[in-house]
Formats: C-alpha cells, structure tokens, sequence
C-alpha cells in the first residue's frame, strides 16, 4: 500500500477475494491480498497513479496506434492509454468475468469509447486471434507471480506473432524471483531487441521488445521523447533505461 490508500473503506467484497477501496481521492483493487491490483485517481482516472503505468505505456504514448492489453484489473492501464489514443482502437483481454463486472460498475470503463473488453484466458486470445497490433502490453501479474501458463517460450513467441512489423511488446514484471526467465523468454524470441525499464521506488520492472529486428528505431523514439534519463548497457539485461 501507499499513503494513497491512507483512510480507505470497503465499498465492494465478494467471496472470491476481490475487493474495492476508495478515499476522498483514490478507489483502489485488491485480490486476495493486500497488493494493489489497480490504483486510480476518482477525478482523473487517465493520470496513472502507480509508478509503472507510465513505464508500460511509454511506447504506446509516443507512437500511438491500435493497441491490445493482456489484464485489464481495475482498468489503470487503459484509462492512462486511452488518452493518447483517442479514436485507435484498444482491446483489453481479461479471463476473470468478476474483475471485468467490478471494472465496469467501480473503475469508469465504461466511459472509454474506443475500448473493447474481451472475456478470455490471455493464452486462448493469443492462440485464437487473427488480428495484428502496433502495440501489445502484458499486464498479467496477481499478487503473487505471474501465471504458470504464460510463463514459457510459447507464449511469447504468440505475442509476437500478433504484433505489427515493427511493433512493440510491452510487459509488466513484478516478482523479483520471476523477472530473469521471463525476461529470457521474451529476449530469445525478439532476438535480443529489448530495453529493460527498472520502476523506481518499486520492485516493478518493464520490458519493451521490438519487431523489428532491431532495437534503434524504438531507441530513438525514446531519446527524442526526452523521457530518458539515463541510458546504459548492463551485461545481464541489455539496453537499460531510465525514465
């Protein structure tokens, strides 16, 4: 938790562990634990109020295109997105139809004309779909570990294959013990074109591939940006990025 969630109360339990909290300013998602699953401001929903939303979106947001999320939680993520796509499309997959009943009712996604919520497991979508997309983000950590299921080779290389000539992978880690072989299975199937994003303050970190066979253009998108603060080479991930 954060002084965010200072003087919160419940407005929303169910029995199967999700619940809902607000205060004067924030309503925030938890399931099953403590670890905030979707944290939002109640005025300003599209200002990320989690320091890794602007990490997840930052390719996103500088070459704005069709855009396709794996977990929607409380909807963070698509608010900050929707903002910068205005009219593009944004498709969001979720498998848990509670998290998408409790989006729609507590988390104003509705308000979001160009999305559209998909009810399915992440790794069915991905084996199913015939569309391609500029952007693909993964946001698909519990509170715990990333899912056993899309912890493999497979997984992403049918990420990749939804994705655009050219275009970007995007993906949330948030277990520091998983974050090196998820890590390994993205790098090995995008042939090394990525750039490791650590959160600061956090134990979040995000990985951004590209399909492009090379790693410059996204590079230089960044640079030009004057969002990076720091770039550096580290012999374990790579291309190192901080924003």
């Amino acid at each position: 938790m954060t002084w965010k969630t200072t003087a919160g109360r419940c407005i929303y339990q169910s029995a199967s562990g999700i619940n809902v909290y607000q205060n004067y300013i924030y309503r925030w998602l938890t399931l099953n634990s403590n670890v905030l699953q979707t944290l939002i401001h109640r005025r300003q929903p599209a200002k990320p109020a989690l320091n890794y939303i602007k990490h997840l979106i930052v390719a996103a947001s500088l070459q704005p295109a069709d855009c396709c999320i794996l977990g929607l939680g409380g909807g963070a993520v698509v608010h900050a997105l929707s903002s910068y796509l205005q009219k593009l499309s944004l498709v969001a997959v979720e498998s848990n139809a509670e998290v998408i009943a409790v989006a729609r009712s507590y988390f104003m996604i509705d308000t979001l004309k160009n999305l559209t919520v998909i009810h399915q497991d992440a790794n069915l979508f991905l084996q199913q779909s015939h569309n391609q997309y500029q952007h693909l983000l993964v946001d698909l950590f519990d509170a715990y570990s990333f899912p056993a299921h899309c912890n493999n080779h497979q997984f992403f290389a049918k990420c990749k294959r939804l994705l655009l000539p050219g275009g970007v992978l995007a993906v949330n880690l948030a277990n520091l013990h998983e974050q090196w072989p998820v890590f390994e299975h993205i790098r090995s199937n995008f042939n090394h074109c990525t750039i490791t994003l650590p959160v600061k303050g956090t134990a979040n970190m995000v990985i951004l591939a590209s399909n492009e066979g090379t790693i410059t253009p996204l590079l230089d998108r960044l640079k030009r940006s004057k969002l990076v603060k720091k770039l550096a080479w580290n012999a374990k991930w790579g291309c190192v990025a901080l924003i």
